[in-house]
């Protein structure tokens, strides 16, 4: 089957050479029955045996109740150091679960939390898990102009490194906020030096998605860049397709329903890709004031969040993003063996190899 498409706007940064009128990335994979490609963006570099073993994927965003884009506004923002954290308790909850099932886990986390909780963001890196980036101040993608998109993400990323001691190669936009509105943002991840984005999802949405985006993962390339997408799961139900791997439908299905639809997935011989945000966990967290549907969504089944979680951590096989993808796991091992050669003879190091472990 030949796929049209077009290319998305060009973008090109200030004071770099980097195209954008290359992006191979978007389309719709036709490999799930149904699915009907889209012909709004051009082709993508497609892998086989993303994984050597049937593993999955599981990540957590690490956010306060109070960062919930749903309850944003500029007076909540001013008042965020003067509401109820509930970070320690949730982290440490979500860490004992991944404890009893022996499972590791990717957590991006915001700049701001890191700068506000570090010993929670060391916590969760001593335990063995993977951070990664959620921007700094938990804003949309839209809200951001190309440049100070690039100064949030470049500041938590430094923030992130300097709590951590270790090199963050992963990014994921707040409330997965990537649309086919901000087209430049994924060339301004790969350029801020992250691996991997995880922020796209081929859904209609309020605020996230772009249909037709590929559901599996993919990467994408640029003339001198390149980046690993990892879109959460998704699946065509009935003629829709919704995001089962985390958000509302995670707590609004049954479990036995959320089980089958995930193993059509895992069918496909394809990672499911978990999101969880670390509030989802905490049906005792404050109750913020807001519209119905907001209220609605955002507290819907909270009590039965821990309970999905750890039927889905023993029912299906999950790791970290950095060591399910195979790719992404060798890209990691071959810098880490450079640097080692960089540090043996002599040569100048940058600031990733010198000051920072790579895992």
């Amino acid at each position: 089957m030949t796929n049209t498409s077009t290319t998305l706007p060009a973008y090109r940064s200030p004071g770099t050479s980097l195209s954008r009128t290359c992006l191979p990335a978007l389309v719709p994979s036709c490999q799930e029955k149904g699915q009907v490609p889209g012909s709004d963006f051009p082709k993508e570099i497609t892998t086989q045996g993303i994984r050597a073993q049937p593993r999955h994927i599981v990540t957590f965003d690490l956010e306060e109740h109070f960062h919930a884009s749903r309850f944003d506004s500029p007076m909540r923002r001013r008042h965020w150091s003067s509401f109820q954290s509930r970070i320690q308790a949730n982290a440490e909850r979500i860490l004992k679960l991944l404890a009893h099932h022996a499972t590791k886990a990717t957590f991006f986390a915001l700049g701001w939390l890191a700068e506000q909780h570090p010993s929670v963001i060391r916590a969760v890196s001593a335990a063995g898990h993977e951070i990664a980036c959620l921007g700094y101040g938990h804003e949309l993608v839209a809200a951001h102009t190309p440049q100070s998109f690039r100064q949030d993400i470049h500041r938590a990323k430094r923030i992130l490194e300097d709590v951590t001691g270790h090199q963050v190669i992963g990014f994921r936009a707040p409330s997965l906020s990537i649309t086919a509105h901000t087209p430049w943002a994924l060339p301004i991840v790969a350029e801020e030096g992250f691996l991997y984005d995880s922020s796209v999802l081929p859904i209609v949405h309020d605020l996230a998605g772009i249909p037709g985006a590929n559901q599996w993962i993919h990467r994408l390339s640029w003339e001198e860049r390149c980046l690993w997408e990892v879109p959460p799961s998704t699946l065509n139900v009935g003629g829709f397709r919704i995001a089962i791997g985390g958000g509302g439908y995670l707590r609004a299905l049954s479990y036995p329903v959320l089980k089958s639809l995930l193993s059509r997935i895992e069918a496909f011989d394809k990672p499911i890709v978990v999101y969880i945000r670390s509030w989802e966990i905490d049906a005792a967290q404050p109750r913020m004031q807001d519209t119905r549907l907001s209220k609605f969504r955002h507290y819907l089944n909270l009590n039965k969040t821990a309970g999905r979680l750890h039927r889905l951590l023993a029912d299906f096989q999950f790791g970290p993003i950095r060591e399910v993808v195979l790719p992404i796991r060798e890209q990691i091992r071959s810098t880490s063996v450079q640097a080692v050669h960089d540090s043996a003879t002599g040569d100048h190091l940058n600031r990733s190899s010198q000051q920072l472990a790579i895992v």
